[in-house]
């Protein structure tokens, strides 16, 4: 009897220690893909900044992401993405030569900012857009 109990808890046993290293495992490699992820985006451009050199060099075009409520610069104008809204993407405008605190809204058609859009003088052509995010391509020649 105390042995047929013994073995029936090195299967539990077995299972629950392999689903936990499992998880354990998924997550790290989860984890570890965001932050480099956010590295391979924002630190390269930190770094450029404070520097004082030109985070994108001589590229006519440069693919950025837009992470929602954060304030980005290009060029001319400061943008904030605010997400999507009606089949439409919401962006906050601050123009600096004109008022660089006051935000111009701007309801732009998802198809239309597929095929490219101007604000404030600076183009972008839409790659995606979801609930937290935008990635674009800055065309800095156009």
């Amino acid at each position: 009897m105390n042995d047929e109990q013994r073995y029936k808890w090195a299967p539990i046993l077995f299972f629950t220690l392999t689903g936990i290293l499992f998880g354990l495992g998924l997550y790290l490699i989860t984890v570890s893909a965001i932050n480099f992820e956010e590295r391979a985006n924002v630190g390269s451009i930190r770094v450029a900044a404070a520097s004082g050199a030109e985070p994108y060099g001589d590229e006519a075009r440069v693919r950025v992401t837009l992470r929602r409520d954060e304030k980005n610069s290009f060029g001319k104008v400061d943008l904030i993405y605010r997400g999507v809204e009606d089949d439409h993407i919401k962006l906050d405008v601050f123009i600096r030569d004109l008022d660089p605190h006051y935000p111009y809204h701007r309801k732009i058609p998802y198809r239309t900012a597929k095929a490219g859009f101007r604000l404030g003088g600076v183009y972008f052509e839409l790659i995606s857009a979801g609930r937290t995010k935008a990635k674009l391509v800055w065309l800095r020649k156009g």
